[in-house]
Parts: C-alpha cells; structure tokens; sequence
C-alpha cells in the first residue's frame, strides 16, 4: 500500500456545516468517504458556471492537495519516485463539496442530481430554507 502524504501545520476546518450561511442557498455534500480527483472537481465547477451563466456564485470547500506519483510503464526498479501525475482530495463523509448562492429552480435540480453522478462518491444536494 502507498503511503499517504500528510500536510504538517494545517488548520484543520469543520466542513459539515455551510461557511457562507447568509449568502449560500444551495450545497453538494457527500454521504460517504471516498478520493476525488482535482479533474472531477474541475469538470463539475465547469459545468455549474456553464448552467448558471454570471446568475450566481460558487464556492469551492474541498481542495485537492494530495499528490499522487507514478513512474512510467516498463521502467526498472529503483531510480527514486516518479513525477506527480495528478492531485486527489480525500473526502470525509458529511463534508460539504460546493456552496452555491443561485436562482433555484426544478429544472436546475434536475441537472445537479445529472451532474452529482460524475462524482466517484455518493453526494446529496442540500437546500437552505429562510425563515
């Protein structure tokens, strides 16, 4: 098993909870632990600024900042550790994966549950009811 790079010094945040109350309406949240990939957050931001066209804001709770090496295929053994291919995000079960503050509608719904399916984890989509 590969060992698991670890970050020293880092201020470790709840994220179970919404971070911009007053100003999110919409959020992601995954159900279950699980590796995201920074292409997988990357593609999913893409779309949802794409849907929403300048109509509202999005932000991005989960970071990918653990690197994950590989050498190339056929290569002998020894010669060090190969370079960094991509980044992964280790994901906690209740954790909040995006906040959105948009224009809601049935229609938008429709597209999230769409679009929660390109996540490699079980999320859920979790509205902000006002009082």
């Amino acid at each position: 098993m590969k060992k698991k790079f670890r970050l020293k010094n880092i201020k470790k945040t709840n994220s179970n909870f919404l971070s911009y109350p007053q100003y999110g309406t919409l959020s992601i949240k995954s159900l279950n632990y699980g590796i995201l990939t920074a292409l997988q957050l990357e593609s999913i931001r893409k779309c949802i600024l794409r849907k929403i066209k300048k109509r509202g804001i999005i932000w991005v709770r989960s970071s990918c900042i653990f690197p994950i090496t590989k050498k190339s295929e056929g290569s002998r053994m020894g010669k060090g550790k190969g370079p960094i291919k991509f980044y992964i995000a280790h994901v906690k079960a209740g954790s909040i994966l995006l906040e959105m503050q948009i224009f809601l509608s049935k229609e938008f719904l429709k597209f999230l549950k769409k679009l929660i399916l390109k996540l490699s984890i079980n999320a859920s989509i979790l509205l902000r009811t006002y009082y």
